[in-house]
């Protein structure tokens, strides 16, 4: 009698993994068209080349796997944009370059960015919304951070840095959506320089600027937990 093969644990596991991604990455994109209430959980499954009940697999409903989509999309960006931070670069090239990372990301992700901004307010389940308002506040807990920082080594001047991390996120928002609207009108290093010329106008203490030393990776980590400073 024959029996089947049973496949090795890990490779299951990296069947699922992979399975799980290829679900998401057709959620953001059916959500960024559709919108949440539109889009219909079968077209997903469609594109993501599975049976629609194998989401169910993996998501309670379509709420729950609208917020994984989104906050975990959001998590991926808070991971690339830690990447920076191994430099030994002065102050205010790190932030150029944290910039130039976060407005790449902006841009790669678009249709993250669109059910983000479009559809945060709009009826979602209170436990959905719950989790993708935890993932924001890491996102501005770690510009907040960022900028913090900033001020300690000498960059930057004094100010309320959990506001200056939503300001900054509005502007990198505003902006790169509407480069994702005006494809071909403005350029990335439209936006970076924009951006970054703005962040040395109003914040940068210019003559301290010059005599602060490096931004080090073990000093900035220490405070991208994602909590409370």
């Amino acid at each position: 009698m024959k029996t089947e093969a049973i496949k090795p644990v890990g490779r299951r596991q990296e069947n699922s993994r992979r399975q799980r991604s290829a679900i998401l990455a057709a959620a953001v994109s059916v959500f960024s068209q559709k919108g949440f209430h539109t889009a219909e959980v079968g077209e997903i499954a469609k594109r993501a080349g599975v049976g629609k009940g194998t989401i169910y697999l993996y998501f309670e409903d379509k709420s729950q796997l609208f917020a994984a989509a989104v906050a975990e999309g959001i998590e991926s960006i808070i991971k690339q944009l830690r990447g920076e931070l191994e430099s030994d670069l002065p102050f205010l090239r790190h932030l150029r370059r944290l910039v130039e990372k976060n407005v790449s990301l902006y841009l790669e992700s678009g249709d993250l960015t669109r059910i983000f901004h479009n559809e945060l307010s709009r009826g979602i389940e209170r436990r959905s919304r719950d989790q993708i308002d935890r993932a924001r506040s890491r996102y501005l807990d770690f510009i907040s951070a960022t900028l913090a920082d900033g001020h300690r080594l000498g960059y930057l001047r004094k100010a309320d840095f959990d506001l200056a991390a939503v300001g900054l996120v509005g502007m990198l928002d505003s902006l790169c959506n509407h480069q994702l609207h005006n494809s071909g009108r403005v350029t990335q290093d439209q936006i970076v320089n924009t951006v970054f010329e703005l962040l040395a106008v109003g914040m940068i203490e210019k003559e301290r600027s010059r005599k602060a030393p490096a931004l080090r990776p073990a000093a900035a980590g220490k405070n991208f937990s994602g909590g409370k400073r």
